[in-house]
């Protein structure tokens, strides 16, 4: 029960951030439609955007729920294959349909080589600029899966220590480009390193509870607090990719989404069904709400407030709609698919299940009916 409440409560966590991320985006035509009153202008910026930035705090949650869990997929025997396997299979597909329906609902055809270069999901690693504004998480994504296949391979994945180096130096990197620049050096500012130090940290947070050490548990605290730390300096930067947030509302949403990474990553009990069923779309969600926020915009054009409303509520109904659809026809049968294939035994090398023993070894006969034979 408490292995089901733990899963549970990852689940309802990625929900939240998925809905959150969801929500900031739909306000955001709201707040540059040119009817919107200053007021309401203000008000809106001001609580999704300037003070407190609604879509950061989603993004920081995925990425403190990514470490905790994505890491530990990787052990036993072929782990690297089989990992490679499952995570191509669990994301490339839908994240292909949302290219489809980013391209069909954007304002003009964008080039052909920018199409082509997403279909990676690392565009920038070929000069091209992502499709849509929430792609860029995914990057991080992939460069976190790679540094943790790194640290695998080193049999270092479950060591706080190596782990705890390994993200300080990401979130060191960006910062001391910072440094360089004000002391007058020409240096990049390695934004990356940032957003990869809280998914590390949420990988502490994972073998402090394992493995029941303190030390992680010091370690994934001294690396969000760091990592926190950097975040309005980073976002202080004038020629920043930092965020579109001010220093004061990216941090709070770091700040925030941390704290409720910690008080309930971990929670025991029963965990809301709604939140449930969210979690598991929650990759839907986040792929495709930019194309329905885009076609609702235009059945309903948030021009006072009682259209602001109903298209609010237009487009987060229509993005879990969508989106349940897209993991009921996609997500899910890709993800059966993928453990299909990894279990399937080949001819040279017998199932796990099925290695000899001293007990079932038969000398002079073949296999016994149904065992022995590829599935």
């Amino acid at each position: 029960m408490a292995i089901a409440g733990r899963i549970g409560s990852i689940d309802a966590l990625r929900g939240i951030a998925a809905l959150c991320v969801c929500v900031q985006h739909a306000v955001h035509p709201i707040i540059i439609h040119p009817a919107t009153m200053p007021e309401a202008r203000a008000w809106l910026s001001a609580i999704t955007v300037d003070r407190f930035d609604l879509g950061r705090y989603g993004v920081v949650l995925f990425f403190l729920v990514s470490g905790y869990v994505v890491p530990f997929s990787l052990h036993g025997a072929h782990a690297l294959r089989r990992f490679a396997l499952t995570r191509a299979i669990r994301l490339y597909p839908a994240f292909w349909l949302s290219l489809i329906a980013v391209v069909a609902t954007a304002p003009a055809l964008p080039p052909m080589a920018q199409v082509v270069a997403n279909l990676t999901m690392a565009p920038s690693l070929l000069g091209q600029q992502p499709l849509s504004g929430v792609y860029w998480t995914l990057f991080v994504e992939l460069a976190f899966y790679t540094l943790c296949v790194a640290l695998f391979a080193a049999g270092l994945l479950r060591r706080a220590g190596a782990v705890f180096t390994l993200g300080l130096a990401c979130v060191a990197l960006p910062v001391a480009g910072v440094l360089l620049r004000d002391a007058g050096v020409h240096a990049p500012v390695v934004y990356l390193g940032a957003h990869l130090s809280f998914l590390f940290a949420g990988t502490l947070m994972r073998i402090a509870h394992e493995h029941a050490r303190r030390a992680a548990t010091c370690y994934a605290v001294t690396l969000m607090l760091l990592a926190l730390a950097a975040m309005p300096l980073l976002a202080a930067q004038p020629d920043h990719s930092f965020t579109l947030s001010t220093p004061i509302g990216v941090l709070l949403a770091g700040i925030a989404a941390a704290a409720t990474f910690a008080m309930l990553h971990n929670r025991a009990g029963a965990t809301s069904p709604t939140l449930l069923r969210l979690g598991a779309i929650s990759y839907s969600i986040y792929l495709f709400h930019i194309p329905v926020t885009r076609v609702a915009a235009l059945i309903v054009p948030p021009a006072n407030a009682g259209a602001a409303i109903l298209f609010i509520a237009l487009t987060v109904a229509a993005t879990v709609a969508l989106a349940t659809a897209v993991y009921t026809g996609v997500e899910r049968p890709m993800i059966a698919r993928g453990k299909r294939l990894w279990r399937r035994p080949t001819r040279s090398s017998p199932s796990h299940r099925e290695r000899p023993t001293c007990s079932n070894i038969r000398v002079g006969v073949g296999p016994p009916e149904g065992q022995g034979r590829p599935r």
